[in-house]
């Protein structure tokens, strides 16, 4: 029985698809620059033409499990399943978050099938970067090795790692819990409950709701926000069983992003929900650094961002839905080692 071609998966800012002919370029410039096939086992340095078109026979005949990186940019890698996970991405696109925003969706892909029940994947020593991603994912390391790197002439000391079933599930799974609230997914019912919590003052500290929404207008903004296991979402934070705001994170550098009803101001809610949702950002994604901001007439936001570790960065200015004009913000940021969970 002939295997299909991989179908083209799609996330936020990529395009997965089937390797062609057409890509042997793109792939000369990327992997064959030494920074990059030097993490990687079987690929030479220096890489040619050769390689590129004998590597692009085989993957399209074969139909095997490989897809081109692209974002709106073009070609930026390859990622693909052989004996375990594999990835690469050209050097212009380091550092965007795009190499584990790819392997999510291609796991994702491979446990739709029911008879799979782990996935392996090995990284060199060294290689940081991709051991973070492997982490993020829900892999766990399970034994070391040593393989040759084709591209050094050497073997390199690498360590394996797998990812069963029932890791990946409860990765893709996402409530926080703390003394007084519960955050988590949206659902049904959320919507009447978030139109009303929007007064003027809640729009004045967030940019995406308007004192003017509908229904329909909150409908929207739950479903574009639902958590789907990457960047760009917000949970609902819930207390005593009622909806009382969100807390979610997006953009690159990823953002961190809150609000809550005026009734539940100065209660600690905001330094509660932040203390535990933040580390779980840090555990399931590969990034070092969060970012937040606040309006300049929004001390209190300040404050809390503060006492969890966020240090100013700078002045920017921003708009918002519940306002007039722009107005003024305070930036901040904070590092996965100098977060700190306020008491």
């Amino acid at each position: 029985m002939t295997r299909q071609a991989p179908p083209v998966l799609r996330t936020p800012r990529l395009t997965l698809r089937p390797l062609e002919m057409t890509d042997a370029d793109a792939l000369v410039q990327g992997v064959g620059n030494y920074d990059v096939s030097r993490w990687l086992s079987v690929v030479p340095y220096p890489y040619t033409q050769e390689d590129a078109l004998w590597f692009l026979e085989k993957t399209i005949d074969d139909n095997a499990l490989v897809w081109g990186i692209c974002d709106d940019g073009g070609f930026r890698g390859v990622i693909g399943i052989d004996d375990g996970l594999g990835y690469w991405l050209a050097r212009p696109a380091w550092r965007k978050g795009y190499g584990f925003e790819a392997a999510f969706a291609v796991v994702e892909h491979w446990f739709e099938d029911e008879g799979r029940s782990s996935l392996a994947s090995t990284y060199f020593e060294g290689n940081d970067r991709s051991g973070a991603v492997l982490d993020a994912l829900g892999f766990q390391p399970i034994g070391h090795t040593m393989r040759n790197a084709r591209s050094l002439n050497q073997d390199v000391g690498a360590t394996e790692m797998e990812l069963t079933r029932a890791n990946w599930s409860a990765r893709t799974e996402f409530t926080v819990y703390t003394p007084r609230l519960t955050m988590r997914p949206w659902k049904d019912g959320d919507a009447e409950a978030l139109l009303a919590l929007i007064t003027p003052g809640l729009t004045r500290g967030v940019s995406s709701i308007g004192n003017d929404w509908t229904l329909e207008d909150a409908k929207a903004s739950i479903a574009e926000r639902q958590w789907r296991g990457l960047t760009g979402f917000i949970l609902a934070i819930e207390h005593d069983g009622a909806l009382i705001g969100g807390i979610g994170c997006g953009g690159y550098p990823v953002a961190l992003m809150y609000y809550l009803g005026e009734t539940y101001w100065n209660r600690g809610f905001a330094s509660e929900a932040v203390s535990a949702f933040v580390p779980e950002l840090f555990q399931r994604f590969p990034m070092t650094k969060l970012v937040a901001d606040h309006f300049d007439d929004n001390p209190a936001s300040g404050r809390v961002l503060q006492k969890h570790g966020f240090c100013v960065t700078g002045e920017a200015m921003g708009a918002s839905k519940g306002r007039l004009e722009p107005c003024r913000v305070i930036t901040y940021a904070v590092t996965r080692d100098s977060f700190k969970v306020a008491s």
